[in-house]
C-alpha cells in the first residue's frame, strides 16, 4: 500500500474518470447542478464549488434528504471524522496501475456502476420513509400576489343525524401514496415550499386529475403533457396547482375535516402564485413572450384559475393570451395541443361567466375532429350502440328544437355511448375524441348567438352542459360548476311550469342532474325537493323505476355508480323521516 498522498491523487484520477464517462460517482457534486436544471433558476451560476468526497464530509445520509436547497442558504458544515461503510472507497495502487491491465479496470468500473445504483435506492429508500408534510413550512398565501378570492367555499363542519345523511355520498377513495414501490419520483424538485410532497399531487394527477381533463383518453395524452412540464418548471408548478385543487375539491366533496381540505387548496395557491410571478418574467423578456410555449403556460394558468371560479383572473388572462396569439400568427399555426388547452379555457370561461365563447372556432382544430373523430363518420357503429338518449328525439317536444339544437344532441348521444363503453373495452381510447368533446361544448355555448331559444329549450342547453360538467369531466365539488348550477336553477324558474305539463320525465332527468351536480351548494336542497316531487309524478318508487326513466336521455348507470344511487337512497330516506 502506497502513502496516503499517492491514494488521494488516485481517488481524485478515479473522480474525474468517472464524470468523463457520464457515471455519477458521488451525489453531493451533481445534485446541486441538477436541483437547479429542475428549477430553471437562470440566476443561479452554474460552476457551484466541486469539491471532492472526503472522509471528514458530513455523513451520507444528510446528503440523500431534501431540505432547502444547497444553493439558497449554505448549512454549516460538520468537522467531525465520519465513519463511512468499506464500499464508499475504491483504493488503487496508482503506481502499479498500469501493470494490473483490465482486471484493474474492470473493478472500477464495477465499483463506479455498483455505488451509482447503491446511492438510487438509498435516496428512494428516504424518499419512502419521509412523511407527506415533511416539508418546511410555507409563508402565507394572502401575502403573495393574487388576483381575487376564488369561490371555492371554506370546509364546514358535517352536519349531524339525518341531515348529513342526505348530503353525504360516497366518491372513490383519493388517498394515494406519496411514492409507489419501485416507481421514480414523476414530480422534480420545486423552488416553492408547499405542506406535501409534490410526488403525492403528481400520482393525484396521474390517476385522478387527467381522467377529469381528458376523459375520452387519458393515457396517452398525459404522458405527452407530462413531458412538456418537465421542461418547463413553471409548467410543471402549474399542473401540480391544478392537481392540488383538484385533490381540495374532491376532499370537500367527501366531507373530509377542514385541515384535510386546507393543505391542498393552500398549495394549489402557493404553486399558482409561483406560476404568475414566472409569466410575469416572461412577459420581461421579448424573446419569449411570442411563442407558442408562453400560450400553452396562460392557457394552464387560465384553465387552473377558471376551475376555482375566478372570473377576474380569467378574463384578463384570456385578453393577454389572445394578444400573443394573434402576435404569434392566429390560432392555425398552433399545435392541436395547445388548441386542446386553448379551448379548455374558453369554455371554462363561458361557464363561470356565462358568456358566449372568447375566441373563434379555429378552422384546423375543426376540420380535425370532422376528419378523424368517429362520430362523424358514417358507419360508425356508435349509432345503433346508442340507445340512451332516444326520448330527444322520440318525444312532441323534440320536433320544436332548432335542426342544430338535434344535431348536437345526436353527437352527443354518441359521444356518451362511446364514453361509457370506454370501461367495458368496446371501444378503442383516440386522442381526437377529447377534441370531439371540446368541439361540441363549444357548439353548446354559441347556439344561443346562433338561434334564438325559448325558455324550455335554454333549460335543456343547460342541463346538457351540467350533464358533460359532472358525468364526463367530473367537475364534482369544483367551485367553477357553482355558477353553471346557479343559471340553470335561475332557467328552471322560468321552465319548470311547461316542463312539469308537457315533458315531465326529461324535468325528472334535469332535475336529477341538478341535484348530483349541486351537492355542497346553497341550492342543493331545492334541486332535492323539486327532484321528490317529479318522482311523486311520475309514480317512481325504487332505484330501478328511477333508472328505467334517466336511461331514456343522458344517463348510464355504471356499476360502481355510488354517488347517483346514495343521492336516490338519501333522498328517499328524507322523505320518509318528513314524513
Amino acid at each position: 500500500m502506497q502513502q496516503p498522498t499517492t491514494n488521494n491523487h488516485t481517488l481524485e484520477r478515479l473522480t474525474q474518470g468517472s464524470e468523463r464517462s457520464g457515471e455519477i460517482f458521488t451525489t453531493r457534486r451533481t445534485k446541486p447542478a441538477i436541483t437547479a436544471t429542475l428549477l430553471g433558476l437562470e440566476a443561479l451560476p452554474v460552476d457551484l464549488p466541486q469539491r471532492r468526497v472526503m472522509p471528514s464530509d458530513q455523513p451520507r445520509e444528510q446528503s440523500s434528504r431534501v431540505p432547502h436547497p444547497k444553493f439558497v442558504k449554505s448549512a454549516p458544515e460538520s468537522k467531525n471524522l465520519v465513519i463511512r461503510p468499506p464500499g464508499d472507497f475504491l483504493w488503487v495502487d496508482y503506481q502499479d496501475d498500469k501493470s494490473q491491465g483490465r482486471e484493474l479496470s474492470r473493478s472500477k468500473q464495477a465499483f463506479v456502476r455498483t455505488r451509482h445504483h447503491r446511492m438510487r435506492r438509498e435516496k428512494q429508500l428516504q424518499q419512502l420513509k419521509a412523511p407527506s408534510g415533511h416539508c418546511p413550512p410555507a409563508s402565507d398565501p394572502a401575502a403573495a400576489p393574487s388576483s381575487k378570492p376564488s369561490r371555492r367555499r371554506q370546509p364546514k363542519k358535517e352536519p349531524q343525524g339525518d341531515e348529513g345523511e342526505l348530503i353525504r355520498v360516497q366518491e372513490p377513495p383519493v388517498f394515494v401514496t406519496s411514492l409507489e414501490a419501485g416507481v421514480l419520483d414523476g414530480a422534480p424538485a420545486l423552488s416553492i415550499a408547499i405542506n406535501q410532497n409534490p410526488n403525492l399531487y403528481f400520482q393525484h394527477y396521474r390517476i385522478h386529475s387527467s381522467r377529469s381533463c381528458f376523459p375520452l383518453c387519458s393515457s396517452g395524452v398525459v404522458v405527452w403533457f407530462w413531458q412538456k412540464a418537465l421542461e418547463d418548471p413553471a409548467l410543471m408548478q402549474i399542473k401540480l396547482s391544478i392537481s392540488a385543487s383538484h385533490r381540495a375539491a374532491i376532499l370537500e366533496a367527501c366531507g373530509a375535516p377542514a385541515e384535510a381540505v386546507m393543505k391542498p387548496a393552500q398549495d394549489a395557491l402557493r404553486l399558482r402564485v409561483g406560476t404568475i410571478k414566472s409569466v410575469q418574467e416572461i412577459l420581461q423578456n421579448k424573446t419569449r413572450v411570442y411563442s407558442e410555449s408562453t400560450v400553452f403556460l396562460i392557457a394552464h394558468l387560465i384553465v387552473s384559475e377558471g376551475v376555482e371560479g375566478n372570473v377576474e383572473a380569467v378574463e384578463a388572462h384570456m385578453n393577454g393570451m389572445e394578444k400573443i396569439i394573434v402576435a404569434t400568427g392566429g390560432m392555425d399555426q398552433l399545435e392541436f395541443g395547445t388548441l386542446a388547452m386553448v379551448y379548455s379555457c374558453v369554455f371554462l370561461r363561458s361557464m363561470i361567466k356565462n358568456a358566449p365563447p372568447a375566441l373563434p372556432m379555429c378552422k384546423k382544430y375543426q376540420e380535425r375532429v370532422f376528419k378523424e373523430s368517429v362520430f362523424f363518420k358514417a358507419n360508425n357503429r356508435f349509432t345503433k350502440l346508442a340507445k340512451i338518449g332516444t326520448r330527444f328525439f322520440t318525444s312532441s317536444w323534440s320536433r320544436d328544437l332548432p335542426p342544430s339544437f338535434r344535431s348536437i344532441i345526436s353527437l352527443f348521444q354518441q359521444l356518451v355511448a362511446y364514453y361509457e363503453s370506454l370501461d367495458i373495452s368496446v371501444a378503442e381510447p383516440m386522442s381526437v375524441e377529447n377534441d370531439c368533446l371540446l368541439y361540441l361544448s363549444y357548439r353548446l355555448l354559441w347556439l344561443p348567438e346562433q338561434c334564438t331559444l325559448t325558455p324550455f329549450q335554454e333549460t335543456l342547453r343547460l342541463s346538457i352542459v351540467v350533464y358533460a360538467s359532472v358525468r364526463i369531466w367530473t367537475f364534482y365539488g369544483m367551485p367553477c360548476l357553482e355558477a353553471l348550477v346557479e343559471r340553470l336553477q335561475e332557467s328552471l324558474y322560468k321552465s319548470l311550469p311547461v316542463l312539469r305539463s308537457t315533458a315531465s320525465d326529461l324535468l325528472f332527468w334535469i332535475l336529477f342532474i341538478g341535484s348530483l351536480a349541486s351537492k355542497r351548494m346553497k341550492c342543493h336542497s331545492w334541486f332535492l325537493a323539486q327532484l321528490m316531487d317529479s318522482a311523486d309524478q311520475l309514480l317512481l318508487e325504487g332505484w330501478e323505476s328511477a333508472i328505467a326513466v334517466l336511461e331514456k336521455f343522458f344517463f348510464v348507470c355504471r356499476p360502481k355508480d355510488e354517488p347517483a344511487r346514495e343521492l336516490w337512497h338519501a333522498a328517499f330516506r328524507a322523505v320518509n323521516i318528513i314524513v
